[in-house]
């Protein structure tokens, strides 16, 4: 967006009391007030999609304002915080009796010249507008922030740390000697660690040094639920220093982070993706753990950016050393290894020295054979659970999906009910007895009647994690059993509880999805338990081996995390799986480089930049005129590698037909402008057809 193209929005009289809220939709109360030409004019971004920025005139009283200043304005009935963006002393073409003014200045800290280049750098980059940068800088009604009052502690900011560095170990002092030798070079360091190695520590040594210096540093996580137990740590280190910020926060807690960094002072910032909008002044390094994880990436909305690449910009923007960590490092960062760009520095010994975690497979399809299994569970899993109870030890039993099961099926006539907005299969939830869509949240009572043959024989196929969380209190009735997933842990106060529960050893076996593999320590976690692991390989994804591959190294990682070794017991009908032959090193050492070179022969990422256009349209005729639109569109921009209009796996979610074009774009200089030239031409076919949904996803995950 260059800002050549303003828009303005002109009204007969001026807002001068009864405003609403930001955003509201309410009418402001207005009266007509003669109103003289202005002398200056402001461009202004708005927290909305739009294809230029607003022109308003500064009125007598506000000339001081400067570029970054927050501003309130009118726009369309409709109040809303912007910020001013230039200045112009006309505005050509348009009546300035009819451009509405500034209304007036919110007190909030004005956005600098360094954000603002990074708002506009990554517009460009995820092809967006700067107004959804800044709704995602800013995605509360930034009005709370301005209203609420300021709540001072007591005790001075910035104050010594709580204590002293953790010891290192000997394998730790030398990646940490390695690992500053390259930042010295100023080249980004990629800490390739095993699971408990502790490249935690090592993180604390890179960052105080700086902090110390006066400086700030970025620390960010890809979950919530893993800044909150890390936090712990580091304020043992860091004190008051340490700032934690996620979107969990309320108001308050956000504008006090914000205080705080607008003094400038040295701090460490512990926070996920949206943390890399945080106005730091000052900053020296950004750590981003679990570099690899797939949670970094913002799919909707707009912009759709992965919190990983987006602080490297950020870094490479302020001139901030960069530390990534990894237990399985993610393709792109090993090509960036091989590329010269990152220097690698390997911990593989774990911080207590205890072996990783023993991995046994189980072949579930020998085992129904031979009638072994018992429910969704193999009597061989069941007995080494008991005996890990009984050593009073704890387990962790994963299962990719939520619900008591995937889906329910008529045993009569086989049919399998659906969302009648989504094309799949509803969900089986007994805690309620409903039948629900995790895609549009659709949702009605489960009866076990047919809708099609009218037969009462529906029964329950596969096992999520509820039907799991019931097998296991009936195989072990004298164990304390409970499920973390989406359901049981809306509120940030069941999560905690649950987590601490655990990690106390109150709770025996705990069920879980995704949410519990990444970055949690529990020290008497014996066994884990990855149970149909099949559906980890089973998606239609170019990533999903290596996402697979990441997931069960994370799982693997949790238990035996002192000095005892752990054990990992895995579900499957595929044994012979290439992801399970690499997770217990059976493969070839060099997997990894021919997994790379197979990316380069059909040209995935890293080789080349993928986009992915995404168009949701009701009526299906309308959307084959835009399919062909959009076919001509990348014709004339000279994208030759083009995989398109294809429907995807779910190509209906709530009511909506979804097409797809998959665009492979070559890594050189004419990407940027064949990016820019390909927005400009969406932006107004967009316009031509109103209301239509078409997205943009640069560098899908």
């Amino acid at each position: 967006m260059t800002g050549t193209n303003n828009k303005v929005y002109a009204a007969k009289s001026i807002v001068v009391k009864s405003r609403p809220k930001p955003g509201s939709g309410a009418k402001a109360e207005q009266r007509a007030v003669p109103r003289p030409a202005a002398k200056l004019y402001a461009d202004v971004i708005l927290p909305l999609k739009l294809g230029g920025r607003m022109t308003y005139a500064v009125p007598e009283g506000m000339e001081c304002i400067t570029r970054g200043t927050w501003v309130e304005v009118n726009l369309a009935g409709r109040i809303y915080y912007g910020v001013v963006d230039a200045f112009k002393e006309q505005a050509p073409g348009l009546d300035p009796l009819k451009i509405r003014p500034l209304i007036s200045l919110p007190p909030l800290p004005a956005v600098s010249e360094k954000d603002l280049h990074f708002w506009r750098t990554l517009a460009d980059y995820y092809m967006c507008s700067e107004g959804e940068v800044l709704k995602a800088a800013y995605p509360q009604n930034v009005r709370k922030q301005a209203e609420v009052k300021s709540r001072k502690t007591a005790g001075k900011k910035g104050a010594e740390a709580a204590s002293s560095l953790p010891q290192l170990s000997a394998a730790q002092a030398k990646a940490l000697a390695v690992a500053e030798e390259a930042l010295s070079a100023k080249k980004t360091v990629l800490v390739n660690g095993v699971t408990g190695s502790g490249k935690t520590e090592i993180y604390m040594h890179l960052a105080m040094p700086r902090i110390e210096a006066g400086g700030q540093v970025l620390y960010l996580v890809p979950e919530i639920a893993m800044s909150r137990q890390l936090q712990e740590r580091l304020e043992s280190v860091f004190g008051d220093r340490l700032l934690a910020f996620h979107s969990k926060l309320t108001a308050p807690q956000k504008k006090k982070v914000l205080e705080r960094l607008a003094e400038g002072g040295p701090c460490i910032v512990l926070g996920t993706r949206s943390a890399i909008f945080l106005p730091l002044s000052n900053l020296r390094m950004v750590i981003v753990d679990e570099e690899h994880d797939s949670s970094y990436k913002q799919d909707d909305p707009a912009p759709r950016y992965n919190g990983r690449d987006a602080a490297l910009l950020l870094a490479s923007q302020r001139g901030a050393s960069v530390v990534l960590g990894s237990a399985t490092p993610s393709y792109e960062a090993l090509y960036n290894v091989a590329a010269g760009k990152y220097v690698q520095v390997d911990l593989l010994q774990r911080y207590h020295r205890s072996p990783e975690a023993k991995v046994k497979i189980i072949d579930t399809r020998k085992a129904m054979r031979l009638k072994d299994m018992k429910g969704s569970f193999s009597r061989e899993l069941l007995a080494d659970i008991r005996k890990t109870l009984e050593k009073g030890e704890q387990v962790l039993v994963f299962r990719s999906r939520r619900a008591y099961s995937p889906v329910v099926q008529c045993l009569q006539c086989g049919d399998i009910p659906k969302c009648p907005k989504c094309n799949v299969p509803l969900s089986y939830h007994k805690y309620n007895n409903t039948l629900e869509c995790h895609y549009c949240g659709w949702h009605t009572p489960f009866d076990g009647t047919c809708k099609a043959c009218g037969s009462a024989e529906m029964a329950p196929r596969g096992a999520g994690t509820e039907k799991l969380e019931e097998e296991l209190r009936e195989y072990f009735p004298e164990a304390r059993v409970e499920r973390f997933d989406a359901q049981t842990t809306e509120s940030k106060t069941a999560e905690r509880e649950m987590l601490t529960d655990f990690a106390e050893g109150r709770i025996n076996i705990l069920v879980g999805t995704q949410m519990i593999t990444k970055g949690f320590d529990f020290a008497n976690l014996a066994l884990v338990a990855v149970v149909q692991a099949d559906s980890l390989f089973s998606l239609q994804d170019f990533r999903a081996d290596e996402r697979a591959l990441q997931l069960l190294v994370q799982l693997r990682g949790r238990a035996g995390r002192r000095e005892a070794s752990g054990r990992m017991v895995i579900q499957t009908c595929q044994p012979d799986h290439p992801v399970l032959k690499r997770l217990t090193g059976k493969a070839d050492p060099e997997q990894g480089v021919i997994a790379l070179a197979e990316r380069r022969m059909f040209s995935y990422p890293p080789f080349v930049r993928l986009i992915v256009i995404t168009v949701k349209e009701r009526s299906e005729g309308r959307l084959w005129h835009i399919e062909r639109d959009i076919r001509a569109i990348l014709k004339e921009c000279s994208v030759n590698s083009v995989l398109g209009p294809v429907r995807p796996p779910v190509e209906k979610v709530d009511n909506r037909l979804i097409s797809q074009f998959w665009l492979k774009l070559p890594r050189n200089r004419s990407l940027a402008l064949t990016k820019n030239i390909l927005k400009v031409k969406l932006d107004a076919l967009r316009l031509r057809y109103g209301a239509v949904d078409i997205t943009v996803d640069v560098d899908p995950q």
